[in-house]
């Protein structure tokens, strides 16, 4: 039996295990050394298998703990302004934001031209980690202009998502939306951050973001999601 059969089998088996409950959300699944010995295959095959099965999004290898079930991708609609939906709520998705770090900046010719702004106008940088159910799914780099005065303080964004709280505390009310999606590998820089491989697959939404106020985009923002674990989808009708 070929090496590719071996790890197909393997993946296969695992992931019936997955969907009928032997193992569920959460649960840690064996150790590669014990699918070796159950299954008489070779370390290189077992992790070939549970690297197949990462992505399609149904495990997570969390270094120095192990290897867990997860959900398969969490589906989100790409035509809406608000950071969360309905539809997520009704799942039991339970959102949150980590890890916020707000400074200011000088715009490159980049940003520069985004804003259509001079070369160094002070912008606000923000980054910060997205959680869905205390798991890490997304790496948010956002600029905003700096004509509304923004906290300094980065536990401020720990505790709210940014829309409701630019509309809470500022009366900043985003009204239109542009997004673009991409897709990339994980540098290092990613990587770490989201506990995930390097070159694993990446989606990247580009969103430009405007208020009543502006022609130009009030905030631009960079979020990388990792593949395994995160779609966005349309609905047309004709």
């Amino acid at each position: 039996m070929s090496k590719s059969t071996l790890k197909d089998n393997l993946v296969n088996i695992i992931r019936n295990e997955i969907e009928n409950g032997v193992y569920e959300v959460n649960d840690m699944l064996p150790r590669e050394i014990d699918y070796q010995e159950k299954y008489g295959i070779s370390r290189i095959t077992v992790r070939s298998a549970m690297s197949e099965l990462q992505s399609l999004g149904y495990i997570e290898k969390i270094k120095g703990k192990g290897t867990f079930v997860r959900r398969t991708k969490i589906s989100e609609p790409l035509l809406k302004i608000d950071g969360t939906s309905p539809q997520m709520k009704a799942k039991g998705l339970i959102p949150k934001v980590e890890e916020a770090s707000i400074s200011i900046i000088g715009a490159d010719k980049s940003l520069a031209k985004i804003f259509n702004i001079p070369l160094n106008t002070p912008l606000y940088k923000l980054d910060r980690i997205r959680f869905l159910n205390d798991v890490k799914i997304g790496y948010f780099t956002s600029y905003l202009r700096s004509d509304y005065t923004l906290s300094l303080d980065s536990s401020i964004y720990n505790t709210m998502l940014l829309y409701p709280y630019l509309e809470k505390t500022h009366n900043i009310v985003v009204n239109k939306v542009e997004q673009s999606l991409s897709a990339t590998l994980a540098d290092k820089d990613i990587a770490k951050r989201l506990n995930c491989d390097v070159n694993e697959a990446i989606l990247v939404l580009k969103r430009r973001a405007y208020i009543s106020d502006f022609q130009t985009p009030y905030e631009y923002t960079i979020a990388r999601y990792i593949g395994s674990k995160y779609e966005y989808y349309l609905e047309l009708e004709r």
